[in-house]
């Protein structure tokens, strides 16, 4: 291996180093033992475990729904998981940059990202409802209890009037052709939203939200303008917090009486579901989107760790960490819906409701029945406001970081970069925030950030992983970082289980696609469902765009079958510029492709 000897650098050299260092900051890495783990907490544990978990696994046939779940818990979650930290950890790259190992696929980092940018776009709007009904706690008699407000009328319903209240109130809303409201919806509709009856209404601005959202920005600006890495207090907080919160209504929600009735709704077993289409595929969409693959922020968060960190230890803690936060939130919420049902006489079926505003309109409902209620509507929905916030904090933090990987000036002016990012990302929220917002928000969220888009990109990021960088190589990374050479089980998972379950759920999509619906049921109108499908291909037609791009306008010097070759990595040079020197110099990991 040559000489130990290494000359000292000289003057000159040493100033061209800090003039290097100074183009370019580093990327910063994490400085605790959990700063990672928190990380990754925040990101991935969020309002999809809260509540949308319980809601599926109880319409889906409950103990059956968590036998699928389970399934694709195993063959998808942890495969997929594992695989973008330890490419993030290994390349310390974003999910555009890490491509240029294997550059035919670089446009699924830039579905990553356009997928995030999606997400990104909506999360401080349902931030910005949380900390609404989080003020409105505040109050002796809650705004949605009466139907007294200025926002209501007369077909609304409190649900404790009499049966001549009841008769009267259902006949004035039958000669007006409309249907009675609780006053919970109407407060939620009228209130909160301001809702229009149509996609294609805007109405105007809902004014509050507007300075909430602008508000959930700048604390999101504040978080990361110094760098995630650097964020640990707030970081830690958000991962910690919504646990103190949960453990604090499960323990209010059984000793609540109906609690067993809720949780028996939870958990009853229908085995006949297990043949049903449909409940494998929530479970499968379902497992996709709480877990957070595919938008690339598990490998902006991996990229800050160090190169001998231990992800594998850390990613298989998470996510079993994000498994039984879900379960645990489900007997949360539900023993609290089972009290509802027998203080309201109601089956927990008509209590609990789909959509986006599920949360806003059930648990409201719950909490004006709770002991103390002004305490545990607060804690709620600061629950809501935290899980959102952190959330969208790992969000911007894995589109940043792709951003400055393939634009490095911007590290350079990280603090003006991240600000008009932020702002841009507050304007496209606007419209969100209009009487027409929430309808736009749900055209977002089922098209641009989950569904089709978001199985379509994972399904190509695994190709181009286990087959571009190769899943023997991931291996034989995995065993450099952390000293660990996994069994070959995990080889098998990356080349053939983890890409099946993504191609099969994607058909799954197609076969039984649905228009989306208003809450009342109604199918938005064609020309919504096509701005829909727009949104998704923003991210699906980038794939197979960049490859035929790639393909024919790059490296025009080289054969057809020369730039096959090296667009796919097919020589299999690889190497991590995080690699710890010895003696000043880089140790080199080039492995050749037999």
């Amino acid at each position: 291996m040559g000489s130990n000897h290494v000359p000292l650098a000289t003057d000159e050299e040493k100033a061209k180093q800090v003039e290097e260092a100074e183009v370019e900051p580093d990327r910063g890495q994490w400085s605790g033992k959990f700063d990672f783990l928190m990380s990754m907490i925040a990101y991935a544990v969020g309002l999809g475990n809260v509540w949308r978990f319980p809601y599926l696994c109880y319409r889906n046939g409950g103990g059956s729904f968590l036998v699928v779940y389970s399934v694709f818990f195993f063959c998808a979650a942890i495969p997929i998981f594992l695989m973008e930290v330890t490419i993030g950890q290994y390349l310390q790259r974003g999910a555009m940059e890490m491509w240029r190992m294997c550059p035919l696929f670089k446009g699924v980092g830039i579905g990553n990202v356009v997928i995030a940018f999606m997400c990104i776009a909506y999360f401080c709007v349902i931030v910005s409802w949380a900390v609404f009904y989080m003020i409105a706690s505040f109050n002796s008699v809650f705004p949605w209890e009466t139907c007294t407000n200025y926002w209501n009328d007369p077909s609304c319903l409190t649900g404790k009037e009499n049966v001549t209240e009841l008769a009267r109130i259902k006949a004035l809303a039958a000669a007006v052709g409309s249907k009675t409201q609780t006053s919970v919806e109407q407060f939620w509709e009228r209130r909160v939203l301001h809702q229009t009856d149509s996609i294609s209404d805007f109405g105007g601005i809902q004014w509050e939200l507007f300075f909430i959202m602008a508000g959930a920005w700048l604390v999101i600006y504040f978080a990361l303008w110094k760098g995630i890495t650097q964020a640990r207090k707030f970081v830690y907080f958000c991962a910690l917090f919504p646990y103190v919160l949960i453990v604090i209504l499960l323990i209010r929600g059984l000793t609540l009486e109906g609690a067993s009735t809720g949780i028996y709704f939870y958990l009853k077993p229908n085995l006949t579901r297990i043949a049903d289409t449909a409940v494998w595929k929530d479970a499968g969409t379902q497992v996709f989107y709480s877990y957070g693959v595919g938008f690339g922020a598990l490998i902006a968060l991996g990229s800050h760790n160090k190169f001998n960190h231990n992800c594998f230890r850390d990613a298989i803690m998470m996510c079993f960490i994000n498994g039984s936060t879900s379960i645990l939130a489900g007997f949360a919420v539900f023993s609290i819906l089972g009290y509802m049902s027998v203080i309201a006489q109601k089956d927990i079926a008509e209590i609990v409701k789909p959509g986006v505003g599920l949360a806003f309109l059930v648990y409201p409902e719950v909490a004006s029945n709770l002991p103390m209620k002004q305490l545990f509507a607060f804690l709620f929905f600061l629950m809501i406001t935290i899980l959102g916030l952190d959330s969208q904090v790992c969000m911007m933090e894995g589109l940043f970081t792709a951003l400055e990987d393939a634009f490095p000036i911007l590290r350079r002016h990280k603090k003006l970069a991240l600000g008009l990012t932020c702002l841009f990302f507050f304007c496209l929220g606007i419209p969100m925030v209009s009487y027409a917002g929430a309808h736009w928000l749900t055209l977002v969220d089922a098209y641009g950030a989950s569904g089709y888009a978001l199985l379509f990109v994972v399904f190509f990021e695994v190709i181009g992983l286990a087959y571009g960088f190769g899943a023997e190589r991931i291996r034989a990374a995995l065993a450099e970082m952390v000293g660990v050479r996994v069994w070959n089980v995990w080889v098998f998972l990356w080349k053939y289980v983890s890409p099946a379950t993504s191609l099969i759920l994607f058909v799954f999509c197609v076969m039984y696609y649905h228009p989306i619906q208003y809450p009342t049921g109604e199918n938005y109108p064609p020309w919504a469902n096509f701005v829909g499908f727009l949104l998704s291909s923003c991210s699906m037609i980038v794939i197979p765009g960049y490859a035929l791009y790639y393909m024919f306008f790059t490296n025009k010097h080289l054969s057809f079958r020369e730039r096959l070759r090296k667009g796919l990595n097919m020589d299999g040079k690889f190497e991590s510029p995080a690699r710890p020197t010895v003696n000043g110099e880089e140790l080199k990991f080039i492995e050749e492709k037999n």
